[in-house]
């Protein structure tokens, strides 16, 4: 189904949540080509992806069960800069954790991710906007049993103890030469790389497990993110902690 198909089914439908109560999703009425000229300032290079804007014309977004506030003109309100410079939040759940649509310079919609707080993971959660609306119609009509849940309940669990896609500054970039440029920037080896660049759904990385001084910085076009390592402390170095 196309993006306002699915759209229009969620509209007219009615679903059950997980203690057997019927609920409905209770829109938001459309902008109108003024309103999203408007919003186009707030994009990045002033630019709305075309399916963006036939979901804006049709709502903004809606609110129910599950997710709050599924908002398509929330540009820039996720927050976290150094995991997604541009983004739109799909939605959020009340407890910290954001989907969210990643934009590229261009303003072109690019994959959607799920960002936990605690573990504190980012994890490509679907392919396109499409796939994630398709994700989201599972998840109403199955709460139970559902793609999104399995990434929110177990998924995150799962990189936060094996980090796998993660490697250190020098492995990355004996493997990696043509981002040799990127990776001078930063000093020495106190630093650990995530490479999401396969980006296949469920793929992620522990960015919070580094310790609370981090910082961590995006490739300007690619899916790396460099994290800086806790640093340790006198007493840690001294006794080998």
């Amino acid at each position: 189904m196309t993006n306002l198909e699915i759209i229009k089914k969620l509209k007219e439908s009615s679903f059950t949540d997980e203690d057997g109560e019927k609920y409905q999703l209770e829109f938001q009425d459309g902008l109108t080509d003024p309103e999203i000229d408007q919003l186009k300032e707030q994009f990045p290079s002033k630019v709305i992806d075309n399916e963006i804007i036939d979901i804006l014309k049709e709502t903004r977004g809606w609110d129910g069960y599950g997710l709050e506030m599924v908002n398509f003109d929330s540009i820039g309100q996720f927050g976290f800069w150094e995991l997604s410079p541009n983004s739109i939040t799909l939605g959020h759940d009340g407890y910290g954790n954001h989907w969210i649509l990643d934009l590229g310079e261009d303003g072109k919609a690019n994959k959607v991710f799920f960002a936990c707080h605690d573990p504190a993971v980012f994890v490509v959660h679907s392919q396109s906007l499409n796939e994630y609306l398709n994700h989201l119609l599972e998840f109403y009509d199955s709460p139970d049993k559902c793609h999104l849940n399995e990434i929110h309940d177990k998924t995150v669990m799962t990189i936060w103890n094996e980090n796998s896609l993660c490697s250190s500054k020098t492995e990355f970039e004996n493997r990696n030469p043509e981002f040799k440029d990127f990776l001078k920037k930063f000093d020495g080896d106190e630093w650990t790389i995530a490479d999401l660049r396969v980006g296949k759904n469920k793929n992620g990385f522990a960015w919070g497990k580094f310790g609370s001084n981090q910082f961590t910085v995006r490739h300007p076009t690619e899916l790396v993110w460099a994290i800086k390592n806790k640093k340790k402390g006198f007493l840690s170095k001294l006794f080998g902690k």
